[in-house]
């Protein structure tokens, strides 16, 4: 019996502390990480293989990225398929930005979710062995730079608001 009260006391300070750490964190609003996307977790990065060295690499975010986080995702992702593909060097051959809107939906037995919109970049991707020329970049070092810029990246609170703000304009939304 004393087990159970000291093993209760003990979850339920855990979870006070927990709560109120959270509680004094200044900004709660996150910013997509390195990670693919998936139907639970639209953020983060997708890829098409369009033939042998040529791929298209797309990375989503949340409204709080920026786009230049965004981007970096795109490349890094770019960069670790070289490396995973034994393609010793890539280049980027163009970059769209664009912005992902959806609609809020009413629930019939109440409540609703807001509209959103999830800013995107989509990359096309070169790959090659040796570089035919010099606009194509080392896959292995550009990888371990984005992957340790993007780890430390620390993206500061009114870049999150200019980047919701933009993004909710893209789709026509109040910010």
């Amino acid at each position: 019996m004393r087990w159970r009260f000291f093993a209760g006391l003990v979850g339920s300070t855990s979870c006070a502390a927990l709560l109120g750490a959270c509680a004094a964190m200044p900004d709660m609003t996150s910013v997509a990480s390195y990670g693919a996307s998936n139907v639970m977790s639209p953020s983060g990065y997708s890829e098409k293989q369009l033939d042998d060295t040529h791929y298209q690499v797309t990375a989503t975010g949340t409204e709080a990225t920026p786009k230049d986080r965004i981007e970096k995702i795109a490349r890094a992702r770019a960069a670790q398929i070289a490396v995973e593909q034994r393609m010793k060097y890539y280049k980027v051959a163009s970059v769209q930005y664009g912005i992902a809107c959806s609609k809020g939906h009413e629930f019939y037995k109440g409540g609703s979710t807001p509209p959103g919109s999830r800013p995107t970049v989509l990359i096309d991707v070169v790959y090659a062995k040796q570089p035919p020329d010099p606009t194509f970049v080392s896959a292995a070092e550009s990888y371990e730079a984005l992957s340790g810029e993007l780890a430390n990246e620390v993206v500061a609170p009114e870049a999150k608001a200019a980047a919701e703000q933009e993004s909710r304009a893209g789709c026509g939304q109040k910010a």
